[in-house]
């Protein structure tokens, strides 16, 4: 088992969250040495104000058993979409997918952005778990977005506009992986006035006209409790290429009630 610090979450919770590497195939070991809860109830008496998460493999179910009985519980199944850009052979997708503008996101759409990425989100991991304030969750998102504007995180922000009002955006992370050029719908979020008006599938179409010609890979998670973006990738010909249980733990010393603020 490994834990490391995610330190930008840390810093938006205001107390220290783990991520906790218990995915190994090789680490069947546990068999024979320290069970993983008393691990994790050893790390844990180190922090008595903290959040741990892990994310596993679905056919681990031992991992996931273990993790539970040390006070773990599931927040999401992540599904992962993929498609090697080599399989497009021309434009994918419903027919009206591409009717709306789509631009680099310029400095008069930031606060619009800002305030789509911190309202629009209902499905994500920090969403779905009752024991995270929705204002933290939001924040999450809001901070998330704020960092490719500020280009600390990923490779392109894009803006979906209805004239000139900002109604949706995309943030695409580029990244290698055993040479192949990946391109990774990072986050993407359509206002809520303005959803169900096919921004979604613009933002979408635009992802896989954009980069298929300078990527070998494109791909994007999103939340198996997220049917609406699920059948939107699959009609762009995206495939389900992995599936992770997503799992959090909350620790709060008892004595000062402290929680995310």
């Amino acid at each position: 088992m490994k834990t490391r610090e995610d330190s930008w979450l840390s810093e938006i919770f205001g107390y220290p969250v783990f991520r906790i590497e218990a995915d190994d195939r090789a680490a069947d070991a546990w068999q024979t040495a320290l069970p993983l809860g008393d691990l994790i109830r050893d790390h844990e008496s180190r922090h008595p104000d903290a959040m741990y998460y892990a994310k596993v493999g679905a056919d681990r179910i031992e991992t996931v058993r273990q993790l539970t009985g040390a006070g773990f519980y599931v927040v999401d199944v992540n599904v992962t979409f993929g498609m090697p850009a080599a399989d497009l052979a021309g434009p994918t997708g419903p027919a009206h997918s591409r009717r709306h503008v789509i631009r680099e996101v310029a400095r008069e759409h930031h606060e619009a952005v800002l305030r789509i990425a911190a309202t629009c989100f209902k499905y994500s991991r920090f969403h779905l778990d009752p024991l995270i304030p929705v204002t933290v969750a939001n924040r999450i998102k809001h901070d998330w977005i704020l960092n490719y504007i500020r280009k600390q995180r990923g490779e392109q922000l894009w803006v979906a506009l209805d004239d000139s009002q900002p109604a949706g955006f995309l943030a695409v992370l580029a990244s290698d992986a055993g040479g192949r050029r990946v391109r990774t719908i990072d986050l993407i979020g359509v206002d809520s006035a303005f959803q169900g008006r096919g921004f979604g599938a613009s933002l979408v179409a635009f992802f896989v006209d954009r980069y298929a010609g300078v990527s070998d890979y494109l791909q994007v998670g999103t939340q198996i409790a997220n049917l609406p973006s699920i059948k939107l990738y699959q009609k762009f010909g995206f495939a389900m290429v992995r599936v992770q249980y997503v799992m959090h733990k909350h620790v709060r010393d008892a004595r000062d009630g402290s929680g995310p603020k």
